[in-house]
């Protein structure tokens, strides 16, 4: 007849369980640092001309820093039109014609952008992070929104995956989550691309003066030597396990319960 499990057994069982759960490696986990960009002619690299062909900003946080460029795709004459910072924010949409006291005359406070040639309007500029970055939040230093529910469009050009932004809802100042947040690899280009809002009198203009994300960093995975601590309580269970074996060997055979009932008869 087999025999009954004893309390000793299970314990044993247990304590080898403890033993294996100690020595696991724990699972690689996602980590991240969120940084703040100050977009403008103050925070810009170079600072001057207030137009040039880029504009680098660093932002910094828990020790490390973070670089964003913007940068203008060639027109067809082969040239980029120069990226324009201002003290109110870098400009990413201007369209539209003279517009409320001929502000659509200039784009976005400069009446062209960079050395007095090149087109008034900014239908779209690129940029990009040297880090993998999640986009998360934004603001705007300066806004003028036309007739035509202008829309901003932020996504990478080659990508169905897009974040498409309204204006005539938003105000100066103020951080407005992304409608569809999402991650961007290192150096992989992005755009924002601007539509409506322009035409006759009409005209749209936005500066944007912050942009918040968070770099993505996969944890490196776990050791399998354990640590210190998951060691010291592995040798524990073994300890006890051995200690309980020792026991059971100096007990002597365990005698199944019918056999005493039958022993007494």
């Amino acid at each position: 007849m087999a025999r009954t499990p004893t309390p000793e057994a299970g314990l044993i069982a247990a304590s080898l369980i403890a033993a294996a759960l100690a020595l696991a490696p724990a699972p690689a986990q996602a980590i991240g640092t969120t940084f703040s960009f100050n977009l403008g002619s103050a925070t810009a690299t170079p600072p001057t001309p207030l137009a040039s062909s880029n504009k680098t900003f660093t932002a910094s946080a828990e020790g490390r820093t973070l670089n964003l460029v913007f940068q203008n795709a060639l027109r067809p004459n082969g040239n980029a039109k120069p990226v324009s910072a201002t003290a109110d924010g870098l400009c990413i949409y201007k369209a539209g014609g003279a517009g409320l006291n001929n502000v659509g005359l200039t784009n976005c406070g400069r009446r062209n952008p960079g050395n007095g040639t090149g087109l008034v309007n900014q239908e779209s500029i690129e940029l990009f992070f040297d880090q993998q970055v999640e986009l998360l939040s934004y603001r705007y230093g300066s806004l003028l929104v036309g007739q035509g529910n202008p829309l901003l469009t932020w996504g990478p050009p080659t990508s169905a995956v897009v974040s498409s932004e309204t204006l005539f809802d938003k105000q100066l100042n103020t951080l407005y989550t992304f409608s569809n947040p999402f991650i961007v690899q290192a150096n992989e280009i992005l755009t924002i691309t601007g539509t409506g809002g322009g035409g006759g009198s009409s005209t749209t203009q936005a500066l944007l003066s912050g942009l918040v994300v968070r770099t993505l960093v996969e944890a490196p995975a776990s050791s399998n030597v354990p640590g210190p601590v998951p060691l010291l309580g592995a040798m524990a269970a073994f300890g006890w396990s051995r200690r309980l074996r020792s026991r059971l060997s100096h007990a002597g055979p365990v005698v199944p319960a019918c056999d005493h009932r039958r022993s007494e008869a």
